[in-house]
């Protein structure tokens, strides 16, 4: 395994997790402002896409490792 892909995939999965953590602080901040059930649910289901990105990227790497 190369120094590049090493890095490319640190870079490939750094962005997804990210935006996990947004979004997770923002559920937390929806939650505690009382925001609508279908507000918070919208985010969770942002977090859940990006974890799945995540899956993929690193199912994608092993397969071509």
């Amino acid at each position: 395994m190369s120094d590049d892909s090493v890095n490319q995939l640190i870079h490939d999965v750094r962005n997804p997790l990210n935006n996990i953590s947004m979004h997770a602080e923002l559920a937390k901040m929806l939650v505690a402002e009382g925001a609508t059930e279908e507000k918070i649910l919208q985010t969770l289901d942002n977090i859940l896409q990006h974890c799945q990105h995540c899956s993929t990227v690193l199912s994608a790497f092993k397969e071509n490792s």
